[in-house]
């Protein structure tokens, strides 16, 4: 006989082997753990987003200010509202991307979603599969108070720990919010943490 998830040939009668058994079993514990800890979203602050595409607006008003000096008012005009739709876009882009972003955190994993247009992406990662959490910052980030957590974790692809992590980009007191996380994975590695 084999089992009829991995093919292993099975000592005893049965469907499955004891491999393939404790993995059934993690994730059927996996999905009894539904107390929610933690609840981290993407920020959206209109500050930020605006400062983060200045180069955007530095290009159309240099466009329509040539447009102007050479007397080309209607192609300053076109600069000027392209300018506004442009920078609109990218504002609600980035509104609705934030809010399709979030990583749910439980006793004993954490859940990732990510839901925009035609990608919908969720991964749950157990405390025991994260490899490390790192926090990356660009200088416009530091200006605000954000920073992308990446967390990178063990999974199905050898050496992709990225892949089979996750990362949330714009997160608000980044260093706080790591260290809650960090506390939050040490903690469900303690032994019968409940019975204390």
């Amino acid at each position: 006989m084999r089992c009829s998830i991995c093919g292993a040939k099975l000592k005893k009668e049965g469907d499955i082997c004891t491999n393939c058994y404790k993995l059934v079993q993690e994730e059927k514990n996996l999905e009894k753990d539904t107390n929610v800890v933690f609840e981290l979203k993407r920020k959206y602050g209109i500050a930020y987003e605006i400062n983060k595409y200045t180069w955007v607006f530095i290009i159309l008003i240099l466009s329509s200010f040539c447009c102007f000096a050479v007397g080309n008012i209607m192609a300053g005009l076109l600069c000027i509202l392209l300018l506004a739709i442009v920078i609109g876009f990218l504002l609600f882009w980035d509104k609705r991307l934030s809010m399709a972003t979030k990583a749910v955190f439980y006793e004993t994993k954490v859940v990732y979603t990510f839901k925009f247009l035609f990608f919908d992406t969720e991964k749950t990662v157990k405390y025991s599969n994260i490899k490390d959490i790192k926090i990356f910052r660009t200088f416009s980030q530091r200006k605000y108070g954000y920073g992308d957590i990446c967390i990178y974790a063990n999974g199905t692809f050898p050496g992709a720990t990225l892949l089979n992590g996750f990362q949330i980009k714009n997160v608000e007191n980044v260093d706080e919010t790591v260290r809650t996380i960090i506390d939050l994975v040490a903690s469900s590695s303690i032994p019968n943490k409940k019975n204390d």
